[in-house]
């Protein structure tokens, strides 16, 4: 009896050592499932820091809009200033040709503001085209008169610059006269006195105004559709 007593209580602290094995391995295995869970986790949670932190250095900020100046001064000449002044734009023409000024008229062409400089001789011609910017030579071209107009051309379109009024105020004038915004002007002479014909478009209109350049005087209103 005392030997199968003996027996007994062997066989319970070999089945009670087993399952002190088993729970400590299962211990050990769910250990390394949850830290290879966090492994897994925290190379995610890297990656997806990684493809924000991506997302975010490649996302370009919205460009500036940029302003057009021709564009502006197309809109309303008398708004729009140039780097070069008439007077400037005359000095630069009377190196390129030669002869008395005939007529001088700042106009958009191409997209940019150009000075036209006419001037001529008893028997010539010679038309300079000058960026109202930059003060680049945009055209420079000579042609003789017909022999209808040689020396007579000349004396009937010379312009008198001495004592004008400048281009801000016939332009002043010309917008007080109709109301809109001004798309060209130019001074000239035709066996008259010297004048400026300002351009002023109203709505679907075009008003051209011509303003004696010493006194200021309206001399005449045209409109074309």
């Amino acid at each position: 009896m005392r030997k199968i007593s003996i027996i007994l209580l062997g066989l319970f602290l070999l089945i009670g050592a087993a399952g002190c094995s088993s729970k400590e391995a299962e211990s050990g295995s769910n250990a390394g499932q949850a830290s290879n869970q966090g492994s897994t986790n925290n190379g995610t949670d890297a990656h997806t820091d990684s493809e924000n932190n991506t997302h975010t250095s490649t996302t370009a900020p919205t460009p500036a809009k940029e302003t057009n100046p021709a564009a502006q001064a197309a809109a309303d000449l008398q708004k729009a200033t140039f780097k070069v002044t008439p007077r400037e734009a005359l000095d630069l023409a009377a190196t390129k040709g030669q002869g008395d000024v005939t007529k001088l008229e700042l106009e958009l062409e191409n997209q940019v503001y150009a000075y036209k400089v006419e001037m001529m001789t008893d028997t010539q011609k010679t038309k300079v085209g000058i960026h109202a910017d930059d003060k680049s030579i945009l055209e420079n071209k000579s042609e003789p008169l017909d022999k209808s107009k040689v020396k007579i051309d000349r004396q009937q379109s010379k312009i008198d610059l001495t004592g004008i009024i400048d281009e801000k105020k016939a332009m002043e004038i010309a917008t007080q006269k109709v109301n809109g915004t001004v798309s060209e002007w130019k001074i000239e002479r035709k066996n008259g006195p010297t004048y400026y014909e300002v351009d002023v478009h109203n709505a679907n209109k075009e008003h051209e105004i011509k303003i004696d350049a010493k006194t200021g005087k309206i001399l005449s209103l045209g409109e074309d559709d």
